[in-house]
């Protein structure tokens, strides 16, 4: 795979996913650029990658992805600071669990906003700078299983996470004749800080959660950020408006459902 001189911006990537893919492009020579809405960890993120890829460009932008205009700004300053833009990875995102019954307006519009609405509008920012005489691009969403599986109270997070699957799609054919592919990656539970925490505190069950993904494990950080590498390579070009899962198996059925 070759990468040499090309760009990224990754959404939330002062932590977790992001930051995981931020570190596989920065390896495969990518120049990025970490969008995320807490500048600070952002920039102590951005530090410890400068520091082991002393060679690359790494930048920081704050911004709030529910917000249209900051993503346009996002865009126009990776422009101005990077030459262009390559690969975006929308990695940004919230969680929530709270029965349905319960979920108020504000609850709604806040996660929807930047669960969805940010993804779009991130990729319309990036996908008018790539149109823009530039030789194309591609785009990728971090999906969720929660696209297909309904995972009790969480409705709004499921219903952005489908909606992203319907998205990739229809940007990818509107897209296709700029040279832009456009993908998600959905991955089961990853074994960020907060799942570790969570477990930790006997919020959630680890049992559970590996028992209902046929390899036996929850998804490591890397197992997604692999996945988007490869989605944004050359080895890729003909693969777009597709949601890749790396579930473990978990969509295809659950082990203990199986004949034995």
């Amino acid at each position: 795979m070759s990468f040499d001189g090309k760009v990224a911006i990754i959404t939330g990537g002062a932590r977790g996913i992001g930051e995981a893919c931020a570190w596989a492009f920065l390896e495969q020579g990518v120049d990025v650029m970490l969008a995320d809405i807490n500048p600070e960890r952002a920039e102590t993120t951005a530090q410890r990658m400068s520091e082991k890829y002393p060679q690359r460009r790494v930048r920081v932008f704050q911004v709030n992805t529910k917000h249209q205009a900051e993503c346009f700004s996002m865009a126009d300053f990776a422009v101005r600071e990077l030459g262009r833009i390559d690969i975006l990875v929308n990695s940004a995102g919230i969680t929530s669990q709270q029965p349905s019954l319960d979920v108020t307006e504000d609850d709604w519009n806040n996660l929807i906003g930047v669960n969805l609405s940010g993804v779009f509008f991130c990729a319309q920012a990036v996908g008018r700078a790539m149109s823009a005489g530039q030789h194309g691009g591609v785009i990728i969403s971090i999906s969720s299983i929660a696209a297909e599986a309904a995972l009790p109270r969480r409705a709004s997070y499921n219903a952005a996470k489908a909606a992203i699957n319907s998205l990739t799609k229809t940007l990818a054919v509107e897209w296709a004749s700029f040279g832009i592919r456009v993908n998600a990656v959905a991955p089961t539970w990853v074994a960020t800080e907060l799942t570790v925490a969570a477990v930790e505190r006997g919020v959630v069950s680890l049992e559970k959660l590996t028992g209902a993904i046929p390899l036996g494990r929850l998804a490591e950080v890397e197992d997604v950020a692999n996945a988007a590498v490869f989605l944004a390579s050359d080895q890729a070009s003909m693969i777009t408006g597709q949601t890749l899962y790396v579930d473990g198996g978990f969509i295809a059925g659950a082990p203990d459902a199986a004949i034995r």
